[in-house]
């Protein structure tokens, strides 16, 4: 028997699950499913991951890895497909703050307050400010390599002169 593909399988498991009230493409699935539906549907896709029916190509013996797999990749799915989120594009919350501290660290901080209040505007305007400091890093650090591209001593001075 060959599995079937992990998003498939959530699609079959939430279609039986909601029954009539899920449309694909037009159900926003996590607003719709109580936690008991998404317990169960953790629980059938874990069940199909264990026993070889949705395709999982890692070892099952750690049960517990693949639970928390099954479980992150059930939520990436009701998160990212068009099918299960109604038809929304997704768009990562916090983009940029991988690499950078600041902004990772703002990111967390703005969690902490309501919209409208002022610490979230002094925060949010943090956020932006720190977007435009990255931004004209980027931008110097790219004209600094075009500067250490350039023999300034073969091209004409007049040339030169506006480079440096």
């Amino acid at each position: 028997m060959d599995a079937i593909g992990q998003k498939q399988a959530v699609l079959n498991a939430v279609k039986n699950i909601l029954g009539n009230s899920f449309a694909s493409g037009e159900t926003n699935v996590k607003e719709v499913l109580t936690s008991d539906q998404l317990n169960t549907l953790r629980d059938r896709i874990y069940e199909g991951a264990i026993d070889g029916s949705i395709a999982y190509n890692k070892d099952t013996s750690d049960t517990k890895a693949v639970r928390r797999y099954v479980n992150g990749m059930i939520d990436n799915h009701l998160r990212k497909s068009k099918e299960l989120n109604g038809g929304n594009i997704y768009k990562p919350a916090n983009t940029g703050a991988k690499r950078d501290a600041t902004l990772k660290n703002l990111n967390r901080l703005l969690k902490n307050y309501e919209e409208g209040t002022d610490e979230y505007d002094q925060v949010s305007t943090a956020i932006t400010n720190r977007h435009n400091e990255l931004k004209t890093m980027r931008s110097t650090k790219k004209k600094d390599t075009v500067k250490s591209k350039v023999d300034t001593d073969i091209i004409p001075d007049e040339l030169a002169s506006i480079i440096e």
